[in-house]
């Protein structure tokens, strides 16, 4: 196995065993309701506080640019122990509602510094012909891990405390193997200058704009499903068996969609992926009132393809964003992107519940295929803002018309913990620097460069391409011509 394939299974076993603490208490939430005399609206506080947590601690990363700025394994090894701990805390010590609250609440403040991260240090392994699929196994390692409780919930006997603790050690498991064996891979960007005023202006650009909007309808569904589908299977509080067909159609399911998705999106493009995950997501809404009730078999089978569907589209969204994004600060687009995902899911969860004392639970799903019905307008309109999908097994076999990836720029690195460097390669179109370069060369300001990256790049475009004019390189104190 090559060191880029090994670091890829690393970073998504990461990600499996540090997202585990994300849904153990909604596992427990019967025996937890039953023990502390919980109503139905705190039982739902008890999930949407990781949601806000979560959100709470991506916009203080996005401000912060954390994610850009920080030894992102580091920054992963960190969250995970202090989520691990929050959990732990819980099984060991909480013995009411405002304690399991907020704890609750800072477990979704230390995984804000998991799972953007985990997508960050994925993706500097990987190259624009595989970027999708490897972002594919990272999301279904995501799903695999927030399925975990409900696969521990579903063994008989054990009690609420052990479900917790379970998942603490899988994530104290997770932040052990990110602090020693994970490390971001040579197409990691230098750490760039502090700039708290990205993440305003990366949602007044259209592009980016629109892969948000389909972002928010993608997880308007994930998370509620997720919440809510081992109720609307029993019709109340959900046993073993429910945790077991959550675990099927979250975990299993759902890794299969983020795998067969990303691979999909990096031969056919991201935009087909994405509108074909929604709109088959936003059918199984619609249906699941008739298939819920049908017999087990068809039922399991249909919460597996619902599973699917519902985050096939995740990994492609991502890989969209990072590829529309400014290059230098990917870690702070993912965050925010997600900061507003995991906002829109609070509402979500909290929609559910309310609309199954209406309607019943077998019919409550159905609200859900809102977010797809709105998404999908959103991703269509984004076909003119992506690049060309490229169809990298042709490519690989000699089938394809040439390069799927343009020339590159090659500029050394320091990598984190490591006295050796590595080149980053920035495309290069035509002969002409890109759009990310140019905004390097607008954005430059008298005064040292605490980075130094705009210099590189200013000496590096000359020798870019072969008989290409040379330009004057600009040092840091030098401000360039618009």
């Amino acid at each position: 196995m090559s060191a880029g394939r090994r670091a890829r299974a690393l970073v998504a076993l990461v990600q499996v065993l540090g997202l585990a603490v994300w849904f153990s208490a909604s596992a427990v939430q019967p025996e937890l309701r039953a023990r502390w005399g919980l109503g139905t609206a705190t039982g739902v506080w008890l999930t949407t506080s990781v949601q806000l947590g979560f959100a709470a601690g991506a916009v203080v990363s996005a401000v912060l640019t954390l994610a850009d700025r920080v030894a992102p394994h580091r920054l992963l090894a960190g969250g995970a122990a202090a989520a691990a701990a929050c959990t732990l805390a819980l099984a060991a010590v909480a013995d009411g509602p405002v304690a399991a609250l907020v704890l609750r609440t800072l477990t979704g403040v230390f995984l804000a510094l998991v799972y953007p991260v985990g997508m960050k240090i994925m993706t500097s392994w990987s190259d624009g012909s595989r970027r999708a699929r490897d972002l594919g196994v990272l999301v279904g390692a995501l799903t695999v891990g927030s399925a975990l409780p409900h696969l521990i919930g579903g063994l008989p006997g054990l009690p609420w405390r052990g479900v917790l603790a379970g998942a603490a050690l899988c994530g104290a498991v997770a932040a052990a193997l990110a602090w020693w064996c994970v490390r971001p891979g040579p197409a990691l960007a230098p750490a760039p200058p502090p700039d708290t005023g990205y993440a305003l202006r990366l949602l007044r650009e259209p592009g980016p704009r629109l892969v948000v909007l389909g972002y928010l309808g993608h997880m308007w569904e994930l998370y509620a499903l997720w919440t809510w589908l081992g109720a609307a299977l029993a019709g109340g509080d959900p046993g073993p068996a429910e945790h077991l067909t959550v675990f099927v159609a979250a975990g299993l399911g759902g890794a299969a969609g983020c795998v067969l998705g990303g691979r999909a999106a990096d031969r056919v493009g991201r935009v087909p992926v994405v509108a074909a995950a929604l709109a088959l997501s936003g059918l199984c809404c619609a249906v699941s009132p008739l298939l819920l009730g049908a017999a087990p078999a068809v039922t399991t089978a249909f919460c597996a393809l619902w599973g699917a569907a519902a985050v096939a589209d995740s990994a492609v969204l991502t890989t969209a964003t990072i590829e529309i994004a400014d290059p230098r600060y990917t870690g702070t687009a993912l965050t925010v992107q997600t900061a507003l995902g995991f906002l829109l899911t609070v509402a979500a969860i909290a929609t559910v519940p309310l609309v199954a004392d209406l309607a019943g639970w077998r019919g409550a799903l159905v609200v859900l295929a809102a977010g797809p019905a709105l998404g999908l307008p959103a991703v269509l309109a984004l076909r003119r803002h992506l690049p060309a999908p490229a169809v990298a097994a042709a490519v690989a076999a000699g089938r394809g018309p040439g390069p799927v990836d343009p020339p590159t720029v090659e500029l050394r690195r320091a990598a984190p913990d490591d006295a050796r460097t590595a080149p980053l390669a920035l495309p290069a179109r035509d002969g002409a620097p890109t759009v990310e370069l140019y905004r390097l060369r607008r954005a430059a300001r008298p005064g040292p460069d605490p980075s130094g990256f705009a210099d590189r790049v200013a000496r590096a475009l000359p020798a870019r391409a072969p008989g290409a004019p040379a330009r004057p390189a600009y040092g840091p104190t030098d401000r360039p011509a618009r």
